[in-house]
């Protein structure tokens, strides 16, 4: 059977293509093949068509994990943010969602149970971004009476030990070594929580430590506004559809009044434009890029890591989605209720990227 990926290979990267191979796959083979028809769909923005393949596939195949974890995103882009989060979980079964079990044979927090004075470890899941989107749900157990041991990546560690309320924060791994009564998987935990958009607060909740804040002092000090960008993140078929010509990213953010400082991490070979100031041999660590960042006046990034990490800070932040968006961006608008800093310059026409750029130009002359 074909998956999306040997489509997009064989169709040497294009959508377009890959759709109309997956259609032939319908007509040849039947329905199994479906849900990646209605993926292709989304990544080019053609949502309705998308949710009509969607509620078709459901009545096929109503009990498919893979169907309902597609279904979820749609009905986060429907307003409801509890069910999303509750279908996308079903992906567990088919490894498109979170992480494998830890080690212990203590159970998961059920979501009803009282956690006054309880041991919950909270287990961070996915790539970094998804860890610091979710570890402010363990803040939220916290307010519960539990005293919350976060796992995290080991580069995180440190970052995250800055949020008061959480107990204590250690690597992957090492959940034998706690005492806890229960856990939760990270991306687990809104559904627990029963958690609606209403119920989300963008207040800031990451902090860089004084002592990178103080090293980058004497990097980032400009009278012009000072703004950090990163234009491309990790490699992979779920990131295709967020790839654009860095020379965009260039154009808008490059002006008179503006001092331009890249955040970019592992970038090609070819030089930067001799205005941008390159970071990248300072940013060793995440501690590194947050201590940048809490010497910039803003950040305009892609949808990577980045503005998961500004906007958690508190810094203004600019990030610009594509069509298919990120689960996280799915709320309408150009301001998010996951961060009150944030604002979203969203891909409009699908393979066209200069218009979220021209507004990002725009709206950055006026600063």
């Amino acid at each position: 059977m074909a998956t999306i990926k040997e489509m997009l290979e064989k169709s040497n990267g294009s959508i377009e293509t890959a759709e109309l191979m997956a259609k032939f796959l319908i007509d040849d083979n039947g329905d199994q093949y479906l849900p990646d028809l209605q993926l292709l769909y989304a990544l080019q923005g053609k949502i309705k068509e998308s949710r009509e393949i969607s509620d078709r596939v459901e009545k096929i195949f109503p009990n498919d994990d893979r169907v309902l974890y597609n279904k979820g995103w749609h009905r986060m882009l429907e307003g409801d943010l509890l069910e999303g989060f509750t279908l996308m979980n079903r992906g567990r079964n088919v490894e498109l969602w979170g992480n494998a079990p830890i080690r212990t044979n203590k159970p998961i927090w059920d979501g009803k149970s009282d956690l006054m004075d309880k041991h919950v470890l909270f287990n961070c899941e996915a790539g970094f971004g998804d860890e610091m989107i979710f570890v402010r749900f363990a803040r939220e157990l916290c307010n519960k009476g539990a005293k919350v041991t976060v796992l995290c990546n080991p580069d995180l560690v440190s970052l995250f030990s800055r949020i008061p309320e959480i107990s204590a924060v250690a690597n992957y791994g090492s959940e034998q070594f706690i005492y806890h009564d229960y856990w939760i998987p990270s991306m687990l935990s809104p559904v627990l929580l029963k958690t609606q958009f209403s119920d989300l607060s963008g207040s800031p909740y990451l902090t860089a430590d004084s002592r990178y804040v103080k090293k980058f002092e004497k990097y980032i000090k400009s009278d012009q506004l000072k703004v950090g960008i990163r234009w491309l993140g990790q490699s992979g078929d779920d990131y295709i559809n967020r790839i654009f010509d860095e020379q965009l990213m260039f154009d808008a953010v490059l002006q008179d009044h503006v001092q331009v400082y890249s955040l970019q991490k592992d970038h090609s070979d070819d030089p930067l434009p001799k205005d941008i100031i390159d970071l990248e041999p300072l940013l060793d660590t995440w501690e590194d890029t947050a201590g940048a960042i809490a010497n910039l006046d803003l950040v305009v990034s892609s949808c990577t890591s980045i503005p998961h990490l500004s906007a958690a800070m508190g810094k203004p932040t600019w990030a610009i989605p594509p069509l298919m968006m990120y689960y996280i961006w799915c709320y309408p608008g150009s301001k998010s209720p996951w961060y009150d800093s944030l604002t979203l310059y969203r891909q409009e026409q699908y393979g066209e990227w200069w218009q979220p750029f021209e507004r990002v130009k725009e709206d950055l002359k006026g600063i």
